[in-house]
């Protein structure tokens, strides 16, 4: 791969990971995956939201690599895909906390 060729691909998946944390869901299901490995239907559940949507965001979240499955019997479990998404996260999270009071209303925690 051709230095053009590598920023191309680096750009690209930053944008996928732009993508995948633009959602208020999506932020809060990675910050449930970072206490621990879930199913879809628990993800869903302590979210508040349906099965499908779940599994929606989820694909997203896969799709930038922040999520990884694994087959346990007949249950697929989710979990963080590495040590540096739930650092990336919490990062995220305290930089919010950090505002101003009157930037809080737009933190969704």
């Amino acid at each position: 791969m051709n230095p053009r060729e590598l920023k191309n691909h680096l750009y690209e998946q930053v944008a996928r990971i732009g993508r995948a944390v633009s959602s208020p869901k999506r932020l809060e299901l990675l910050e449930i995956l970072a206490q621990g490995e879930k199913s879809v239907d628990v993800l869903a559940r302590e979210a508040a939201i349906d099965i499908k949507l779940a599994s929606a965001h989820l694909r997203v979240l896969k799709g930038a690599h922040l999520v990884q499955v694994r087959q346990d019997g007949k249950s697929r479990i989710d979990r963080i895909s590495g040590a540096d998404v739930a650092p990336m996260w919490r990062r995220c999270g305290w930089r919010c906390a950090a505002w101003p009071k009157r930037m809080w209303p737009i933190c969704r925690w």
